[in-house]
């Protein structure tokens, strides 16, 4: 919880013993409630208003109205019977707030702080298969997250570029009411917005992220942080139609649109429709790709002309994504590494499992996810993939352990959403693979996954 919504409760508890004990030698302590308004005023002001802190208002001012009342002569036994009602009203009222947090991101661990900043590209070659009109390029968001020089001024940067847009569709996409999950957009990552590309290193390595099927390109934050922090370039961009949102700075919004993986079709149809999706999301990332390297000629402006050093480039994404990055790498050698968390590679190439990725590849799964369709398709790629590829499955994991999904709730497993595993584990756990994986294959370090098992034995793990 955030300070001055500890700082409330811990008001609220103390107001209700205070009137248990009755201090007649020093009755201004009855007025002590009014604190709690005050408290109220400084965390509207500096944290923000949340739905989920409504009920703690009301007691409040409840309680802050009572105090000031005279408070008439009651006998133990009732003052204790009203002490536990308001204990009990306060538990209860305490819960939205907890189970319902401002998530909080974990401190990256690499030596340098991370800045992050945004692109809108539009892509005249393509044009768009899912706009309602013909003749419309393809448009494309992509974030960036960096290694920055801070200057002392930069604010840390929002965990929702949209706000109350993205929360909103966020919430509907899980069949929450939209106002649901509006407290997202309060809470702040380790990055900070727009500060400098720090000047450690004339060249940066590049990532290149690929979300999931209703997912965003801010989905993985902890992920991209960290690895920014340990001196990569982190590139991601939104597939629209196929993400849960996308906003433009024109003001234009696109939601996701079903009908890009048809339900109640033939498997024929959904076939069919399927392949159109991954055409779009490779698409997107061979887009990508090309930008980066006007990006790095300068003749697309920015600060990271001349910094990226494209010799040195991975890839690697969740579900949709996963199944993207490994074709984009099966039909692209820009790519140098592809990692795929739990891959999903029904809308790909059914060429792709026959022949293998030649790429230094990882397969990373959660404890139990995906269609017979898919498994298959997994097991023949892995069947085909040369020496040195890896594949591997986390004990207690499920398929949204691999994005930031853990972090919006303690309870989040309870209500099945992710896997046993504690939030803090997992996102250490996933973040040493990856930093891992990619610095033995792109900066030539001497490291391996292989030795990573002593450290984490909840990982199952095979190397051909």
């Amino acid at each position: 919880m955030r300070l001055f919504e500890f700082l409330l409760i811990v008001i609220l508890l103390l107001s209700i013993l205070l009137r248990f004990l009755r201090l007649q030698k020093t009755p201004w302590l009855y007025l002590f409630p009014l604190f709690s308004l005050l408290v109220i005023t400084y965390h509207l002001f500096l944290e923000g208003y949340r739905w989920q802190m409504l009920p703690l208002y009301a007691l409040a001012l409840g309680l802050s109205l009572a105090s000031i009342r005279q408070v008439k002569q009651e006998s133990f036994k009732l003052r204790t019977f009203w002490t536990v009602v308001w204990l009990v009203v306060l538990i209860i009222f305490v819960l939205p707030p907890v189970l319902l947090p401002v998530p909080v991101y974990p401190k990256p661990t690499g030596p340098y702080d991370v800045g992050t900043t945004s692109f809108y590209w539009i892509d005249e070659n393509r044009e768009e298969v899912y706009a309602e009109q013909a003749g419309i390029p393809r448009r494309v968001m992509v974030q960036v997250w960096y290694p920055a020089a801070l200057s002392g001024v930069e604010k840390r940067a929002p965990y929702l570029p949209d706000g109350n847009l993205d929360a909103q569709a966020l919430a509907e996409s899980f069949g929450f009411p939209k106002f649901f999950l509006n407290h997202l957009s309060l809470s702040k990552t380790q990055a900070y917005q727009g500060p400098a590309l720090a000047e450690c290193f004339e060249t940066w390595p590049v990532l290149v992220f690929s979300h999931g099927w209703n997912g965003m390109r801010y989905q993985n934050t902890a992920q991209m942080v960290e690895l920014a922090s340990q001196g990569y370039i982190v590139f991601a961009p939104e597939h629209a139609y196929g993400a849960v949102i996308s906003v433009y700075p024109d003001g234009n919004i696109i939601y996701n649109n079903p009908d890009a993986l048809p339900s109640g079709v033939s498997d024929e149809e959904y076939a069919k429709a399927a392949r159109i999706l991954g055409k779009s999301w490779v698409g997107d990332l061979r887009f990508t790709l090309d930008q980066l390297q006007l990006l790095n000629a300068g003749e697309i402006s920015s600060m990271f002309a001349g910094h990226l050093d494209l010799e040195k480039t991975g890839l690697f994404g969740h579900s949709t994504g996963g199944g993207g990055v490994f074709e984009t790498c099966w039909l692209d050698d820009r790519c140098q590494a592809v990692l795929g968390e739990d891959p999903w590679l029904v809308p790909y190439d059914r060429e792709i499992p026959q022949t293998g990725l030649s790429q230094p590849t990882v397969m990373m799964f959660s404890e139990s996810w995906g269609s017979d369709t898919n498994k298959e398709l997994v097991n023949q790629l892995w069947q085909n993939q040369p020496l040195g590829a890896v594949r591997m499955s986390i004990d207690g994991t499920s398929h949204y352990d691999f994005s930031d999904l853990p972090l919006y709730s303690p309870i989040a497993h309870l209500l099945g959403l992710k896997g046993p595993i504690k939030p803090e584990r997992e996102i250490n756990l996933i973040n040493d693979y990856l930093v891992t994986f990619f610095d033995q294959h792109l900066k030539n370090a001497d490291s391996s996954l292989m030795e990573l098992s002593a450290d984490y034995p909840e990982v199952q793990i095979l190397q051909k």
